[in-house]
């Protein structure tokens, strides 16, 4: 190794270090910090909910999800579902650049493929605030559930068919349908915080777009629809309406969701692209079916 290398290895070394290391245990303090000062009546909530948010930026930097999986936890635990949405796209602003720069430094974003997303998920973001505000709690997420389970069903299915078998040319990127995709997830994840990962990273499987690259660009493309969508919900009378607030729950989730941005990271370079295909595809059903099924 020469002498001009030996810096950079060093630099390298230490810079994963901290990502992998020391961001995690300052978070870790900063959720026992949380359950120390909490109410009592709020702690058996706030410790779940911390493993709901390490599993959400695991699967956010690692198969392209993370609303997906951070909001239907947080139903679970009995959160009010449009605080849970609108606390998810608030998080998403501060946690998913940390992802989203690491993934753009390996190559995994394309701008043929960011630059139209960001586009449709803008356009979507802005408008599923506004749609939400008219629906009843359970009917919104049941929707966007049921619209995770349908795309998942044809990825499924076209994989089985062998359709996902090579990786689409990046110059034959067909940019409208990626805006399309963008404009679909983008509304839902409006609606209800979850929905750009588990259907449109999917449905950017199903253009035969390199998984790595989906989830890099979607995760970059994440970022301004969150903005959209938060800003949306500040410009609307009524989507605040009759919502239960759970603040004690904001720092944990932050700091879980951070902690596990980088190893994932790391996971998704292990990937096959097939089994990063089912993974993606699989988790997102799971999650969304009792959500389908109990409305809630």
């Amino acid at each position: 190794m020469s002498q001009d290398e030996r810096p950079t290895t060093i630099g390298l070394r230490t810079g994963v270090f901290a990502a992998t290391v020391v961001l995690p245990l300052v978070c870790l303090l900063l959720i026992l910090g949380t359950l120390y000062v909490a109410p009592a009546a709020e702690r058996s909530t706030i410790g779940w909910s911390s493993l709901v948010a390490i599993a959400a930026g695991l699967a956010a930097t690692s198969i392209g999800v993370y609303g997906g999986v951070l909001v239907p936890g947080l139903l679970l635990l009995g959160v009010d579902a449009r605080f849970a949405a609108a606390a998810s796209l608030f998080l998403q602003l501060f946690v998913i650049p940390l992802g989203a720069g690491a993934h753009l430094r390996l190559g995994n974003v394309k701008r043929n493929i960011a630059l139209p997303l960001i586009a449709g998920g803008v356009l979507g973001a802005f408008a599923g605030p506004f749609f939400a505000a008219t629906l009843p709690k359970d009917a919104s997420a049941r929707v966007v559930a049921g619209a995770i389970v349908l795309v998942g069903v044809l990825v499924l299915l076209t994989l089985r068919w062998g359709g996902l078998g090579t990786v689409r040319p990046e110059g034959e990127i067909p940019r409208a349908k990626v805006g399309g995709i963008g404009l679909v997830a983008g509304f839902a994840s409006g609606v209800s915080g979850a929905g750009w990962g588990p259907i449109g990273v999917k449905l950017l499987l199903l253009l035969r777009i390199e998984p790595r690259e989906a989830i890099g660009s979607s995760l970059l493309g994440r970022v301004f629809m969150s903005a959209s969508a938060v800003i949306a919900y500040l410009c609307s009378s009524t989507a605040f309406d009759d919502i239960t607030p759970r603040y004690w729950l904001i720092v944990p989730l932050f700091a879980g969701s951070i902690a596990a941005m980088i190893p994932g990271v790391f996971l998704v370079s292990r990937l096959k692209r097939e089994s990063a295909v089912v993974v993606i595809t699989l988790l997102s059903i799971a999650l969304a079916l009792p959500v389908l099924i109990r409305g809630h």
